[in-house]
């Protein structure tokens, strides 16, 4: 099948090429159902269109959905053809956009893929009925689909985004409380990411002949995929790689109890009291700041705690991948791709 991203000789970008010609054209189909008030947002959010409706300035890269090519790429675990996944992906895609939507609104991050965020763009009012719309949006399609596993899945849905609301909660209550635990920043990062992609991998899955213990392990592989990948940004968030330009530092700016950050106030390293007397402050930071708060954190062992995390995180999922026994080309193509997205 031509559009099949499976290939066991395609380079990871060529693979992210294809998954992605599979799935924006759906997503794009459904997304334009909403409602006309809305229609003009989600578009700007998508990178469809600017502001207005008019040219895209300043996008890098458009929406970008490069990782849901992943959950689509596991519908094909049984040796079946990935299209039969791709009405779930697209429901995943809903629900990872609704979560950007709102993650930019409690952070107040005012920027997304270098332009204006949506709620900078168009009020944060409107901004939180668009991720409300996706989100009902997501119920709806699902919903919709014809299969033994739809209650199934609907209800893993449903769970999963409770625990990614409460992480987000957690998150923000967490803020610059120099007390919190490694074990309470930990859970965090598994609510806000890992959780939600346990169900986002599993989605397609479910509406294929799989067996319950390959979805189970897709499940699994996910859970630790968005492990890794939640590590991986709070690295670049501070520290940049080279496909992703300069860091941001948000995490810094709103004193956010990364993992990182409170395995750098334990480590009682000579600098662990400047960096508590950093995060138990309030203010706005100027560059020079952040980048002395980085330095800390990497010299109190923070960055080399992450890094190690992030990778054991990997070698779990790709154990976990390889207990859902795909066909070995598929095995080797997730694996590709998924360093890819965090290289």
């Amino acid at each position: 099948m031509h559009s099949d991203p499976r290939s066991g000789d395609r380079t990871a970008e060529e693979i992210f090429d294809a998954g992605g010609k599979i799935i924006d054209p759906a997503v794009r189909s459904v997304v334009e159902r909403l409602p006309a008030p809305l229609v003009e947002a989600v578009r700007y959010h998508y990178g469809w269109a600017g502001k207005g409706g008019g040219p895209v300035i300043g996008q890098r890269g458009g929406v970008g959905r490069r990782g849901l090519v992943l959950p689509l790429l596991c519908a094909g675990v049984d040796g079946g053809p990935v299209e039969r996944g791709v009405a779930a992906t697209v429901v995943g895609d809903l629900l990872v956009n609704t979560s950007i939507i709102h993650d930019d609104i409690l952070d107040r991050d005012p920027v997304r893929r270098g332009r204006p965020a949506l709620w900078a763009a168009y009020g944060t009012e409107c901004a939180l009925m668009v991720g409300d719309a996706l989100l009902g949006l997501a119920f709806s399609h699902l919903g919709e689909q014809s299969h033994p596993r739809t209650p199934q899945a609907l209800r893993m849905m449903s769970e999963g985004w409770s625990r990614l609301c409460a992480g987000q909660a957690r998150d923000t209550g967490q803020e610059g409380r120099v007390g919190t635990s490694l074990e309470e920043a930990v859970a965090v990062n598994q609510a806000k990411a890992a959780d939600g992609l346990r169900g986002v991998f599993c989605l397609p899955v479910l509406f294929t002949d799989a067996t319950s213990e390959q979805v189970d392990a897709v499940g699994e592989y996910g859970f630790h995929f968005g492990m890794a990948a939640q590590y991986h940004n709070d690295l670049t968030d501070v520290w940049p790689t080279l496909d992703r330009g300069r860091a941001s530092g948000g995490d810094i700016r709103r004193r956010k109890m990364t993992p990182m950050v409170t395995v750098a106030l334990a480590s009682g390293h000579r600098d662990s009291e400047r960096l508590a007397a950093y995060y138990a402050g309030q203010g706005n930071p100027g560059e020079e700041e952040v980048a002395a708060v980085a330095e800390l954190i990497d010299r109190c062992g923070g960055r080399d705690w992450t890094v190690a995390q992030n990778l054991k995180h990997m070698r779990l999922a790709a154990e976990h991948l390889q207990k859902a026994d795909p066909p070995s080309a598929l095995y080797d193509d997730l694996l590709a791709t998924g360093a890819r997205y965090l290289a």
